[in-house]
């Protein structure tokens, strides 16, 4: 029987209050035994063998701890830049402890708004004259008053010193056809880029690394196709320098006409939450985690989307293929 009732993500406007008050009573690891059991239908087994349950598994486990800072945004820059060079990151106008009118006068009309400690708390600022310095004071106050680690539980963000990073808008005024690709890395190879954009919908389609797409759907609609980047090659080679000395991480990296760019390392996903359909593919790349020596990265090959039938005409009393 599939468990039902789901208190760690209910509507968004719900979420964090009940996320919040399970994390403060609940330790790491059964919290996280509790999250894989509201989205997945069952515990974790013990001994991993999904993607997601070796998510899970690391959640309380210690062993997230030594990753911090990586996953503090503005230590990782300097991290990032030793392994493949200043020029792969976001320039950075400005960094802050809070938002103040001084700082505000002083920034360009765009820039992207963010705090160095959480994920996916950001705002874009298209012309700040359109913008409440007051509503903006009043958001960013608030991320700097969150302890990101209590909404997962994941130990790499218990501890780090919240700042406000002003970045760089890349490619200007189409910054909303910035796509993001997100590269899954296991020990130290690239093995599957995930397309993201969320114009018109969020959309999330899965790739091999020949650009093959993949018959899976991971949460959100993976209906249509993305073009190759023309800056693949490059964005595998800097996913697969940052992954080194990793068993998993998913390396972020935006292609702008500016270059390529650093986004972030992701190393548990959403806590192991996000389902894959079908999910023998959960199976699959858990196994790719399991195989230091890469013996099954051809096997990615059985998930690609079956190629679409040649287009066919009538000719006569035969069906025949079209030229």
């Amino acid at each position: 029987m599939v468990f039902r009732y789901n208190p760690f993500f209910p509507p968004l406007h719900k979420r964090y209050p009940v996320r919040k008050a399970a994390a403060r009573i609940l330790p790491d690891r059964a919290y996280a035994r509790l999250a894989f059991l509201c989205r997945h239908g069952r515990l974790p087994r013990t001994q991993p063998r999904t993607f997601n349950e070796r998510i899970s598994n690391l959640v309380g486990s210690g062993a997230l701890e030594r990753l911090r800072p990586y996953c503090d945004k503005l230590a990782a820059r300097e991290l990032v830049a030793r392994k493949i060079g200043a020029k792969y990151l976001v320039p950075l106008l400005a960094t802050a402890d809070r938002l103040t009118p001084d700082l505000w006068d002083r920034l360009p009309d765009a820039f992207m708004l963010k705090p160095n400690h959480g994920s996916s708390w950001y705002r874009l600022i298209r012309d700040k004259r359109a913008e409440s310095f007051d509503e903006l004071a009043t958001v960013t106050a608030n991320w700097l008053n969150k302890d990101y680690y209590y909404y997962y539980r994941e130990g790499q963000y218990r501890g780090i010193e919240p700042v406000l990073l002003f970045e760089q808008v890349l490619y200007g005024d189409r910054v909303d056809e910035l796509v993001d690709y997100k590269f899954f890395c296991f020990h130290g190879k690239a093995m599957m880029v995930y397309v993201m954009w969320e114009k018109p919908v969020k959309h999330r389609l899965l790739y091999d690394l020949a650009w093959n797409k993949l018959a899976v759907r991971y949460e959100d609609p993976n209906d249509g196709h993305h073009p190759r980047p023309a800056a693949l090659e490059e964005m595998r080679s800097v996913a697969e320098t940052l992954a080194k000395g990793f068993e998993f991480v998913r390396v972020d990296l935006f292609s702008a006409p500016e270059g390529v760019f650093f986004g972030e390392l992701t190393f548990t996903p959403l806590v192991g939450a996000d389902r894959f359909d079908p999910p023998a593919f959960d199976a699959f790349l858990g196994a790719l985690w399991g195989d230091p020596g890469g013996s099954r990265a051809g096997e990615m090959a059985q998930w690609r989307e079956p190629a679409a039938p040649p287009a066919i005409c009538e000719g006569g009393s035969e069906r025949l293929a079209c030229p």
